[in-house]
C-alpha cells in the first residue's frame, strides 16, 4: 500500500490530503518489541483484528471514524464485518477505495482516475 501511495504519479494527492500513520501490530514473538503500545487495542476497536495487514482507517481532525478498509455490504454501518480489502488491487477493492476517497477528499475525477490507475497494477 505504502509504494502505491508513493508513487509519484499520486503522492501528492495523499500527502495533501491525509496524514498518514502506521501503526505495527502482530510481530512475531521475537519483534513484539517493535510493536506500538495501544496499536492493537485500536485495531481490535475497529473491528479489524482479525482481518490481516494492511487494515486502514480514514478519521477526521476530530478523531472520529470516516471510513475504513472493510466492504461492507450496500446500505450495512459500519458496525457490520465486511470483508478487508487491504492494499486495493482488484476491481473490487480498487472501487471501493475510490469510493472512500471520493467521500472523503476533494480529489477531483482525474485525480481519483489518476489513483485507480495506480491501485490496479497491484493485481
Amino acid at each position: 500500500m505504502d509504494s502505491s501511495m508513493n508513487d509519484i504519479a499520486v503522492k501528492k494527492f495523499f500527502d495533501d490530503n491525509f496524514v498518514i500513520r502506521h501503526l505495527v501490530v502482530n510481530e512475531s514473538k521475537e519483534k513484539k518489541n517493535l510493536e506500538n503500545p495501544g496499536a492493537i487495542d485500536l485495531l481490535t476497536k475497529y473491528h479489524g483484528n482479525d482481518d490481516g495487514i494492511p487494515y486502514w482507517l480514514i478519521f477526521d481532525k476530530n478523531g472520529n471514524l470516516l471510513a475504513d478498509s472493510q466492504i461492507r455490504p450496500s446500505g450495512a454501518g459500519m458496525d457490520t464485518k465486511g470483508k478487508n480489502s487491504g492494499c486495493p488491487a482488484n476491481e473490487e477493492e480498487v472501487n471501493y477505495f475510490i469510493t472512500v476517497l471520493k467521500n472523503t477528499t476533494t480529489l477531483n475525477t482525474q485525480q481519483l482516475g489518476l489513483i485507480k490507475e495506480r491501485f490496479r497494477k497491484n493485481e
